[in-house]
């Protein structure tokens, strides 16, 4: 009977893992396997040489980080521990079986047999296994939401490592432009056509773009190697080819009228808070149910004992009378059953009160989160739609306005109608301009990202913070130097 009570608890064929298989379908239109052996590692690798023949786009980044980050399959496997916990758990208790062999000095030989059996585990199985559905859905989800903070991350990683791009490529060829003016007023100076001023002022235009251009190489290089890191590759870094410039703004921004509520109900740790409401309720249930026993076991007791015995009997043998010993073994079953509990002194109060807490506890956390939740989307679309207007703003209204600046200024100078300085003050500004341009449009596609987690798998760390301020100080730090 117990051993069919176990009947089933059975395994999953992929782990665990259709929740987070369905979530990464239905939320990113990616895949996610698990690698359980080479064949899956062959398979997986080749998508991934497929992935990286071309220019990296930011899905394509997304589906090689899910299929190749060992970080999440490492989560993978904590979802497959949890799978084996879960089907332990519904399984009921143990019974043991003990034997022992005694002799004693008489030739007695006793052997006891006895078969433990935990009756308030039997009992109490239903509940259990309940409990242990939720932990494992619990595991389920988490999983997906590791999915999509992996998904999250390679996302603005990508986006970094292409804006690090874009800018090095703006700084090259403003480099490339005060490299020539510098060698023309080099040679202007020689024949006396440009006094020793105008040359110190374009010499040093030019060793501050080539600063500013070392220095984004740097940045360049980190935010590839992060990117890396997160697509997990190996031998295969050299392929990683991206591409020059930053996807385009959209013709409008989003409109999202009901964030919050979609949040609410969509949010995965939301699911998983209610979740652990649902399973510590339960455990609150058992503990009141049981309060009064913490062990309640039966055991059964077969003892078999032999001991010899002798027989004297007497006879008459020629007129005489003889004595006969005959000694045989006597058998003798013993059969019984003996209940064992334990009674706690405080008769299961410290167990309630812990019970409740922990359950009080759950509450107070779900609603927090949900008051976070509801506060976290506000703020991600915020953020998503003042970085959509800073950035259209800026590539509608002031890189248009710098352009024709610089192309006035130009004409000015070369009209002798001002001197080389407002020119070289005027380049420095567009090159900050362009700076600014390449980050605000990074930091709209990053706060997008974040506008998308938000609402279904937690808020995420993005945004123009230390990490995005990056082109703004490479191109501002040559342009100080310069005043």
């Amino acid at each position: 009977m117990i051993l069919a009570l176990g009947g089933c608890a059975t395994y999953s064929p992929d782990g665990g893992l259709s929740v987070a298989r369905e979530t990464a379908s239905r939320e990113l239109r990616q895949d996610t396997v698990r690698l359980r052996g080479p064949e899956d590692v062959a398979r997986a690798n080749e998508r991934v040489r497929l992935l990286l023949r071309s220019s990296l786009s930011a899905d394509a980044a997304v589906q090689i980080a899910l299929l190749n980050n060992r970080g999440l399959q490492a989560a993978y496997n904590d979802l497959g521990i949890a799978e084996v916990q879960y089907v332990q758990a519904g399984l009921p208790p143990s019974p043991t079986l003990s034997l022992a062999r005694l002799v004693s000095t008489g030739g007695t030989l006793e052997i006891e047999r006895q078969l433990l059996v935990n009756i308030l585990g039997l009992a109490t199985l239903p509940q259990r296994r309940a409990i242990a559905e939720a932990r494992f859905t619990q595991a389920q989800l988490r999983a997906a939401e590791e999915t999509l903070r992996l998904a999250g991350a390679t996302r603005r990683t990508y986006y970094r490592a292409v804006a690090s791009r874009q800018l090095v490529a703006a700084l090259t060829q403003a480099q490339s432009a005060a490299r020539t003016a510098s060698e023309l007023f080099k040679r202007l100076g020689e024949t006396g056509a440009v006094n020793r001023l105008d040359q110190a002022r374009e010499h040093v235009f030019y060793a501050d773009v080539t600063a500013q251009l070392a220095r984004a190489r740097l940045q360049e290089r980190a935010d590839r190697e992060r990117l890396v890191r997160q697509l997990g590759l190996w031998s295969n870094v050299a392929d990683l080819k991206l591409p020059g410039q930053l996807p385009g703004l959209p013709a409008r921004a989003l409109a999202r009228e009901n964030i919050e509520r979609e949040a609410l109900n969509k949010r995965i740790d939301l699911r998983i808070a209610r979740l652990e409401i649902d399973g510590v309720g339960r455990q609150f249930d058992l503990t009141q149910w049981s309060r009064f026993l913490n062990v309640l076991e039966v055991r059964g007791i077969l003892n078999n004992e032999r001991s010899p015995v002798t027989e004297t009997t007497y006879r008459l043998d020629n007129g005489n009378l003889v004595q006969d010993r005959h000694q045989e073994i006597e058998r003798t079953r013993v059969s019984g059953l003996e209940l064992e509990f334990q009674i706690p002194l405080d008769l299961g109060e410290g167990r309630i009160r812990e019970a409740r807490e922990g359950y009080l506890r759950s509450v107070n956390r779900l609603i927090e989160k949900a008051v976070n939740v509801r506060s976290e989307a506000r703020e991600a679309y915020q953020r998503y739609r003042g970085s959509y207007d800073f950035a259209r703003h800026y590539q509608g209204q002031i890189l248009p306005l710098r352009q024709i600046i610089a192309d006035e200024s130009l004409l000015r100078y070369n009209a002798m109608l001002t001197d080389v300085f407002p020119l070289l003050q005027e380049a420095r500004a567009r090159i900050a301009a362009n700076a600014t341009a390449i980050e605000a449009r990074r930091d709209f596609w990053i706060a997008a990202t974040d506008l998308q987690l938000v609402v279904i798998g937690g808020a995420g760390a993005g945004g123009g913070g230390a990490e995005g301020a990056s082109a703004a100080a490479v191109a501002g730090a040559g342009g100080a130097a310069g005043h």
